[in-house]
């Protein structure tokens, strides 16, 4: 191993801070001297983005931190000392007197990233007073779910602070101005580097949070004589975990909070689909969701099952073969083959890349078995396993996708096809690994009853989903609404954060305008910003060989 002394350190430290110093005056000088001259247009703000990010890193090395800081004001006084990327503090922006009777404008449920990505939109770029926009966290940490991630577990969406050379910006970020793998410096985060950068934003955003909170009940409030809705009280309690792992409050009542408004922010993660309520075969309540894996690694047994070909059951495969562990799996789609235009609906190039690495890696490749549909699982008290019991679906031909990589070496055995109708019987003597996704916390939670619901039977993207309106407010409830990725509306799915990051402008906007907030400007701003979506029709994907 090589050992740096700290003399060796401090110079790399300063050479670095040398380097980025010399680009961001480089790149700064002349963007400065246009705006300065009369006779030129001013050039986009945001191609200054650039070299602030450099001149803020020098900062960070604590070299050249004199130099740093005065090209980084020579940037400020060209936009009158007020530029908001650079941490000062903001203008005191006068705000109406609150226009109702509660204590809170806002309470937000959840403080993951829908949650602080609505609570950062709303106080720090729609200008409500933070001490009455208030977040609701049962865990006891900003991003509780991602902190309940296997450990083994990335973001499928790849993270490159590319704001200022492109129109659009950080994938994974969730504000304007921030970027994941500039404050992680990594390009897929796992989950507990992701609830790092989401806590820095809410620290540094200010975000008042109330933690180690369960909501209990959700009641909207009616003026009397006219039936519209007025606010709500939202009933809480202290949470805490239950011997099964699961949530629950305390038997004594705790605050009940009055708020104007209700953003539900909860997520899906710690929302499984509901085994034993509506089991999806008998003997679902056998199996083992993998949101409830902490390390694939640290997974007792050798010889797995996985129930489910989507996101869920391919990062299982992968992990778990990786890991040296057989592995088959066991679904009703071959979604490996699937290729369609919409991120949301086919495997991410990033899965695809690590199904590939786990075949040529693993010594035991694993199995491939769809279309198959498990009919039951069983558990057998003298073997002490799981027999898993499926049937075979009609073959499918799955259009496009012709020029892609080839997920395996073409080894026949691989994947695995049979006759259409014919049973299969697969015995492992682990509890079989149920991946077949999240109900969510808004059909799981107690603002169920608060939406309208798509028709399960009708198929599409709001089969099942919670109804919204054009800023995605129930369509049943009136200033209660919906955030993160359970968002549908159409045929558009937000489940990515770059997708639903940009509609946090929607509803914050609709709730601005609602409490008196004059919010023209600050929608162009958000536009600017590609974070306030409301025209549908520039959702096309690009699709290449498999249009």
């Amino acid at each position: 191993a090589i050992h740096y002394s700290r003399r060796a350190l401090a110079g790399k430290r300063r050479a670095l801070a040398e380097k980025l110093l010399e680009e961001g005056r480089a790149l700064a000088g002349p963007l400065i001297e246009q705006v300065k001259d009369p006779e030129k247009e001013d050039p986009d703000k945001n191609l200054f983005l650039k070299p602030v990010d450099l001149l803020n890193a020098c900062l960070g090395l604590d070299h050249m931190t004199d130099e740093a800081t005065e090209e980084l004001n020579k940037i400020m006084e060209v936009f009158g000392g007020k530029i908001m990327w650079v941490t000062e503090e903001p203008e005191e922006v006068p705000r109406p007197e609150p226009n109702h009777n509660h204590a809170l404008d806002v309470v937000v449920v959840g403080a993951g990233a829908s949650g602080v990505g609505v609570g950062l939109m709303l106080t720090r770029v729609f200008n409500l007073d933070p001490e009455r926009v208030l977040l609701v966290e049962r865990g006891e940490r900003v991003g509780e779910s991602f902190h309940r991630w296997p450990k083994e577990m990335r973001f499928i969406s790849p993270s490159f602070n590319n704001q200022g050379w492109t129109n659009s910006f950080d994938l994974n970020s969730i504000a304007y101005g921030t970027s994941p793998a500039f404050t992680l410096q990594t390009e897929h985060p796992n989950g507990q580097e992701y609830a790092h950068y989401l806590n820095e934003l809410a620290t540094q955003g200010e975000l008042n949070i109330r933690f180690q909170t369960q909501v209990n009940a959700i009641e909207p409030l009616r003026k009397l004589g006219l039936g519209k809705i007025s606010g709500f009280k939202v009933k809480t309690s202290a949470a805490k975990v239950g011997e099964d792992g699961e949530w629950m409050g305390e038997e004594a009542e705790g605050e009940v909070l009055s708020a104007r408004y209700v953003v539900w922010a909860a997520g899906e993660f710690q929302y499984p689909r509901a085994k034993e309520q509506d089991p999806f075969f008998p003997g679902a309540e056998l199996c083992r969701h993998n949101s409830s894996v902490r390390s694939w690694k640290e997974l007792p047994g050798d010889d797995f099952v996985v129930i489910g070909g989507y996101e869920s059951g391919m990062d299982a495969l992968y992990n778990l073969t990786t890991c040296g562990k057989r592995t088959t799996v066991v679904s009703s789609t071959a979604f490996w083959k699937v290729a369609t235009d919409d991120p949301s609906t086919e495997l991410a190039p990033y899965t695809m890349e690590r199904v590939r690495d786990g075949f040529r890696r693993a010594p035991t490749p694993p199995r491939l078995l769809a279309p198959l549909r498990v009919t039951s699982v069983e558990y057998n008290l003298t073997t002490k396993g799981y027999a898993v019991k499926a049937k075979w679906g009609a073959p499918v031909e799955h259009e496009g996708g012709e020029h892609r990589t080839a997920y395996h070496g073409g080894d026949a055995e691989i994947e695995e096809v049979g006759e259409e109708g014919t049973e299969v019987e697969l015995v492992t003597p682990q509890a079989p690994l149920l991946c077949t996704g999240f109900e969510g916390s808004a059909a799981l939670g107690v603002v169920k009853d608060l939406f309208e619901w798509g028709d399960e039977d009708a198929g599409g993207c709001l089969a099942g989903a919670p109804l919204l309106n054009d800023f995605d407010e129930s369509t049943k409830t009136q200033g209660l609404f919906l955030v993160g990725p359970a968002v549908r509306h159409d045929e558009h799915i937000f489940c990515f954060v770059y997708k639903f990051r940009q509609r946090f402008a929607v509803v914050a906007d609709e709730i601005a305008r609602g409490l008196g907030f004059d919010t023209e400007e600050t929608v162009e701003e958000c536009r600017e910003h590609n974070m306030y979506l409301d025209d549908f029709t520039c959702c096309k994907g690009a699709c290449g060989e498999t249009c």
